[in-house]
């Protein structure tokens, strides 16, 4: 767990609510990244391992494919796994990495996570296009996609 930034926020509150509580901490989705070998690795909430050990009925999807089209005059591989409850489809975590900067992909993870929102969502949910910057469907976009085929489609929203 990245514990600095953690602490930054829990001391933030702290300073806040020292007289009078009038902010709660909202928690931590464990995001962090580093860079490899010239590789940005980068993850939000839970790996398949530990929703599954936290009792989930947790499953993963992948994805590999470039961030942007062919076209352009250079693009790179992202791989993605992506982590969510197969009973409730809610987003639990997610990792990826790539040649490619993806470490802010892996901030709109926790934000996801955080919300509460789910595969069905998060597989149509409103990205930046441009060929300069990505495909039509981001890659969380699409590895989304993946987990909705791999539980036999859309469920229909409550």
């Amino acid at each position: 767990m990245p514990l600095v930034s953690h602490a930054i926020r829990q001391g933030a509150l702290a300073g806040i609510n020292i007289f009078d509580k009038r902010l709660g901490a909202i928690g931590t989705q464990a995001t962090t990244g580093m860079l490899i070998f010239d590789q940005t690795v980068a993850c939000a909430g839970l790996t398949l391992t530990a929703a599954k050990a936290a009792n989930f009925d947790a499953q993963a999807a992948f994805y590999e494919g470039n961030y942007r089209p062919d076209f352009m005059p250079t693009t790179a591989k992202v791989m993605i796994e992506l982590v969510y409850d197969q009973q409730t489809r809610k987003v639990l975590g997610g990792q990826l990495m790539s040649a490619h900067e993806v470490s802010q992909s892996a901030n709109t993870l926790s934000v996801v996570i955080h919300n509460g929102n789910t595969i069905d969502e998060l597989a149509f949910m409103d990205m930046l296009f441009s060929p300069n910057f990505d495909e039509p469907f981001n890659y969380l976009n699409l590895v989304a996609q993946a987990a909705v085929d791999q539980e036999h489609g859309y469920r229909r929203n409550n």
